[in-house]
């Protein structure tokens, strides 16, 4: 299941091009996932390996405590920039940015559904001067390789508890 959307937020100030926001777009996705929250969690939780679910085209270190580095090359100019990442593990929630930092901020947030079932939820906004399509399209794909990563993931736990015949 995906469930995409723009946000429902009140318009932005267009940007010089009288389209995008000089923050960037603001976007949210949803996606279901195949395993129990506190798994997905423990992958998207996981700063020192951000990279295995988001696009190749993006690049993440950790600079600091609760502090990482993102380049993010293509988005209609190379973007580096530093972001404070906070993790609250009571609400399965990740939060990157601040008040004063509006562009290439957000959330992700891991909901509880069932048993081997949960969703993510993102909330972000892109580097100012993006699309709207080039943002979505970038957030479809980490979406993706996080699908793909937990999938991987569930498979081999499962293929550890299965008795020996």
């Amino acid at each position: 299941m995906i469930v995409s959307h723009s946000s429902g937020s009140p318009p932005h100030e267009l940007g010089q091009d009288g389209r995008n926001p000089p923050e960037g777009p603001v976007l949210t996705r949803s996606r279901s996932m195949p395993a129990d929250a506190e798994a997905v969690f423990d992958i998207v939780s996981d700063l020192d390996n951000l990279t295995t679910w988001l696009p190749d085209s993006v690049e993440v270190e950790l600079c600091g405590p609760r502090l990482i580095r993102m380049w993010m090359p293509g988005l209609r100019a190379e973007v580096d920039v530093e972001r404070q990442i906070r993790i609250d593990w009571e609400r399965l929630r990740i939060t990157w940015g601040s008040e004063t930092t509006t562009s290439c901020s957000g959330a992700l947030q891991v909901l509880r559904l069932t048993e081997n079932r949960s969703a993510v939820s993102v909330r972000l906004t892109g580097p100012p001067g993006s699309s709207t399509a080039s943002v979505g399209a970038w957030l479809e794909a980490a979406l993706d390789a996080l699908e793909r990563v937990v999938c991987a993931e569930h498979l081999a736990k499962r293929a550890v508890h299965q008795p020996a015949q």
